[in-house]
């Protein structure tokens, strides 16, 4: 968080996620690392795209840590979403062969149906949110306050102001996810039909093969038994040329395979050394201590 991105909240930092982030970092420095020393903090303005998130936010982080320590491979230790972003830099033409292995703790590595209903703005029947937690809340707060200071055109300043919600929605890898019809005669929309797709992730996922070709070692850590999004089921309005005609009506469909926000199939998307922890998107953090002490020290 920074004035960056909500105006008068300062320089970088956690915000209101520090109660999370901040223990987390203190986990890492009990393992034996000082921060500006050999461990280093990738603060991102998590609204912009990725690609440009890379090169902004991430690479700058990437040439200090090197520089500092005088080494020529690092380690990305990414949790959600900065897992795509470091995934952006290592499938890249740009990546410098510095990374030595890949964390992804909860990373939507195929996407996350939520992100389709809050790029797309269509409404949930009342009571039916996944779960709510401090992304959820977080989201819908941010959301909510973007929408109210541009009320003609709501859903155009969503899409202007926060480009990456676009690049989080479901791929091709996470499957069908839309669900039309009544209850005897429900079938699924086919992604390949659907307007609204992810190409970013598509073409990350397609080429997901060149971070094992560059060396890169790859431990996934998903979290489970939280009640999660896996669908979303249309339970009024219709579908026509793979969107919604107007406004609709949705209701989630829920497994407690994921971690409140992402699905363990979304995570385990990549191939790598896969680990399941119980607990929610944030709690996953500091219980994956175990794994990381066993890949880092």
């Amino acid at each position: 968080m920074s004035s960056i991105i909500i105006p008068g909240t300062g320089h970088w930092s956690f915000g209101v996620a520090g109660v999370f982030y901040e223990p987390f970092i203190q986990l890492l420095q009990e393992m034996g690392y000082q921060l500006h020393v050999d461990l280093f903090i990738a603060y991102y303005d998590w609204r912009q795209r990725i690609p440009d998130i890379v090169d902004t936010y991430l690479m700058p982080v990437l040439n200090k840590a090197r520089r500092v320590t005088g080494a020529a491979r690092v380690h990305l230790i990414c949790h959600s979403m900065g897992g795509l972003v470091a995934r952006g830099y290592v499938q890249s033409r740009h990546y410098q062969n510095d990374v030595d292995q890949l964390i992804l703790l909860c990373t939507p590595n195929a996407g996350s149906p939520s992100n389709y209903r809050y790029w797309t703005g269509e409404t949930l029947e009342p009571d039916w949110e996944a779960s709510e937690n401090i992304v959820t809340m977080a989201m819908n707060s941010y959301l909510d306050n973007l929408k109210h200071d541009n009320p003609e055109n709501p859903l155009e300043a969503v899409h202007t102001v926060f480009p990456s919600l676009h690049e989080l929605v479901p791929a091709r890898d996470y499957g069908d996810y839309l669900v039309i019809g009544c209850d005897n005669a429900m079938r699924f929309v086919p992604y390949r039909t659907m307007q609204i797709q992810n190409v970013f992730l598509d073409r990350l996922n397609a080429g997901r093969a060149i971070i094992y070709h560059r060396g890169i070692r790859v431990t996934l850590i998903a979290g489970i038994e939280t009640r999660t999004m896996q669908f979303l089921r249309m339970v009024q309005g219709s579908m026509s040329n793979g969107e919604p005609d107007g406004a609709s009506v949705w209701r989630t469909v829920n497994s407690d395979v994921g971690d409140g926000n992402v699905m363990v199939s979304s995570v385990f998307v990549l191939e790598g050394d896969k680990h399941l922890i119980e607990g929610n998107h944030m709690q996953v953090l500091l219980r994956s201590e175990f794994i990381l002490r066993s890949k880092l020290i």
